[in-house]
């Protein structure tokens, strides 16, 4: 429970001098002069109050605070214990628009554009003249169309990516500082990495296009928006902005508080977005009180190196949380590659040489041998695998199967390119996700068998790197649940367990299931998350139906 404080502090004495009454006990409604820490907003006459209001207040209370370091930034850190699925912070965009590279679309609803129909007033292609008022493209319509003419699109600049949207955003952004100080004022407290983008070209890139589009295109003057705050935008968004895949084309957006969430290879939290462009920050873990909060800026399929070089790249910083300053990967030798000097009976595997901050590349040891082996050799063993990898028929089970055959020789089987192959084999074979009627009954025992046991040493994986509430674990969870019960019921019916047997295979299927529900149950249904809960909601009325058939028979 949120701890009271004795007083509100100097904001109360202000405004008790002024003899406005602003604060009320959220339980009595009586004069209160004591707040919830948890939250900072709610009120109590007495702790006795405070406590007896509790159960109400519980899943209102804030779940953070901001707090400041200088090697960080602004922070946020747990002001309650939270468990799994917890909301921490749900927050609707400070400026919602297209990303920067996207095929025309109509800036209102954001589907396909097919340039039949433009905005009158700017010449943005619209969907409709009922999209074309819409309150979300006064932006870039005003400044547009004070230019003097409407935009003129080419008539062959459809379905495929055309470069003048990438402006879109950035004049949304802007317009903040005409249409909303409040929120100009936030965004501007976001971190724009200027000097890191000076560093790596982007800043430039910037000046040579966005500001000249703005400046000569689009005819706004200094005097508008100046060359600060349009390089400043860019760098914001470039920085903080989070991609929303629930629109028919992904569009990007920025948010206040979520940008204060630190990055860590092994978050606690998950991010979640509705159908309304609002983002739901949860605890994918137990949280403890104190603890940092953290989301995951990366994919935590990749390996470190892989992980170091997007997040230098894109956020301009060198991570140093857990996983990356372990070698082994949290002992799952996520990015490890077998020792050449090694014997096969030795089979040691290479991994990184750690106490380096910076981000430049290490030598490997063995960790069997201790022999160390120059980076440019494992790089340039994963760089052949990888352009191998790439070069892979997508959707071909047999090519797939080969690959990982061929390559575990070189690999440390939990190595990133074979995960990722084993990722997709449990998805393709029997294609149980995709929600194609039971394709899983129709493989063989032997499909079976090796279809779960590549699931099982996913979700191993998955438990170290990815753990809690993760769409990784929930889509593994779903495909072995699935092939399980399939295998089990097959040996069912052929008469080869009994039905005790079956019932406790069955628990351990429902045990699965309904986690991957929980999982997926803070998807939208708009998204393949979303869907795969409702079908994974019906799968589990129809084992509960099926355990009960079981009692009965007993």
């Amino acid at each position: 429970m949120g701890e009271v404080l004795d007083g509100a502090g100097e904001e109360s004495n202000n405004h008790d001098q002024e003899g406005v009454e602003q604060f009320v006990c959220a339980h009595c409604s009586g004069p209160a002069n004591q707040r919830c820490t948890g939250c900072h907003i709610t009120f109590y006459c007495s702790r006795d109050h405070q406590k007896q209001h509790w159960k109400k207040h519980k899943s209102s209370c804030c779940a953070y605070k901001v707090c400041f370091s200088t090697e960080i930034g602004r922070y946020l850190v747990a002001t309650r214990d939270l468990k799994p699925g917890e909301m921490v912070v749900s927050e609707t965009p400070l400026v919602i628009g297209p990303m920067a590279v996207t095929v025309p679309i109509c800036l209102a609803c954001y589907k396909v554009s097919d340039g039949k129909f433009s905005c009158p007033k700017c010449g943005w292609p619209m969907c409709n003249a009922t999209c074309a008022k819409s309150q979300a493209h006064e932006p870039e319509c005003s400044l547009t169309a004070s230019r003097g003419s409407p935009l003129q699109m080419p008539a062959n600049c459809y379905n495929k990516p055309y470069p003048i949207y990438e402006v879109v955003t950035i004049l949304r952004s802007l317009y903040l500082k005409q249409s909303s100080a409040g929120k100009w004022k936030k965004l501007q407290e976001l971190e724009s990495h200027e000097q890191g983008r000076r560093k790596n070209g982007r800043y430039d890139k910037d000046v040579a296009t966005m500001l000249r589009v703005i400046r000569e295109f689009l005819k706004i003057p200094e005097s508008v928006f100046t060359t600060q705050e349009i390089l400043d935008v860019c760098g914001v968004l470039t920085v903080n902005s989070h991609e929303l895949p629930v629109t028919q084309v992904p569009v990007q957006a920025l948010y206040a508080n979520i940008s204060l969430l630190e990055h860590s290879c092994i978050n606690n939290a998950s991010k979640h977005f509705d159908g309304d462009f609002r983002v739901v920050v949860r605890a994918a873990v137990n949280i403890k009180k104190g603890e940092h909060i953290s989301i995951n800026y990366s994919d935590p399929m990749w390996g470190t190196a892989s992980r170091q070089m997007h997040l230098a790249e894109t956020k301009y910083f060198h991570c140093m949380c857990v996983r990356c300053r372990d070698p082994t990967e949290l002992g799952t030798m996520f990015s490890s590659i077998r020792c050449p000097q090694c014997t096969a009976e030795q089979a040691g595997y290479l991994v990184p040489e750690t106490g380096s901050k910076s981000a430049g590349p290490v030598d490997w040891t063995c960790v069997v041998c201790s022999k160390v082996q120059p980076h440019n050799f494992v790089d340039a063993v994963t760089q052949s695998i990888g352009e191998e990898l790439v070069q892979l028929e997508k959707g071909n089970i047999e090519a797939c199967q080969a690959f990982i055959k061929k390559h575990s020789q070189n690999l440390h089987p939990n190595h990133y390119y074979l995960q990722d192959i084993k990722l997709a084999l449990c998805q393709m074979i029997g294609q149980s996700a995709t929600g194609q009627g039971h394709e899983i009954f129709n493989l063989t025992e032997k499909e079976l068998v090796y279809k779960q046991k590549i699931a099982l040493e996913l979700l191993e994986v998955a438990n170290c790197i990815s753990p809690g509430i993760s769409r990784l674990r929930g889509v593994i969870l779903y495909e072995l649940q699935a092939t399980l019960a399939a295998y089990a019921r097959r040996k069912f019916s052929a008469g080869e367990i009994s039905s005790e047997h079956m019932r406790n295979i069955m628990k351990e299927v429902k045990k699965y299931l309904s986690e991957c529900i929980q999982i997926f149950s803070f998807e939208p249904p708009c998204l393949q998350e979303g869907r795969l809960a409702t079908i994974a909601r019906l799968d589990l009325l129809e084992l509960e139906t099926f355990l009960d058939s079981l009692e009965t028979k007993v």
